[in-house]
């Protein structure tokens, strides 16, 4: 498992935007899940609205899971990260430098399950759900 961490400069009234957006969706960005090896992710303002903390955990390498981004849900991103200062699109060739310019690399984090990725997770979730209807049926 992997992780980013950026803290990137937000446009004036960015925060304000992205609390409206966020409170519209009530918190749930589900949507995200169709990149297939995100664990996690979230956003924390920070220095009275003028910064933004995205963090994220993920399957894989740095690259293929930024192109899953650009490939799978590039509006999102792109509606998201517009309040960000500079930010180029996802598409973009410059994307990965802008990203890297604010990645702030952990210095020690701590995953209860290193080895278990999203795929193995659902995988799990569904022998789950399936040896729990075979026990009901026999019931």
């Amino acid at each position: 498992m992997s992780e980013l961490t950026t803290i990137l400069p937000l446009k004036p009234n960015g925060a304000e935007r992205l609390r409206r957006f966020f409170k519209l969706v009530g918190g749930n960005l589900a949507g995200a899940g169709q990149v297939g090896t995100l664990h996690n992710m979230r956003f924390v303002f920070l220095d009275g609205d003028t910064k933004l903390l995205f963090a994220t955990a993920f399957d894989g390498e740095w690259d293929p899971y930024i192109d899953d981004f650009a490939t799978k849900i590039p509006d999102f991103m792109d509606y998201l990260f517009s309040n960000v200062e500079g930010w180029p699109g996802i598409t973009s060739p410059e994307v990965k430098d802008f990203i890297v310019k604010y990645q702030v690399p952990a210095e020690s984090w701590f995953v209860a399950h290193p080895n278990l990725t999203v795929a193995e997770a659902h995988r799990l979730k569904r022998q789950e759900a399936a040896v729990q209807r075979f026990l009901s049926d026999l019931n």
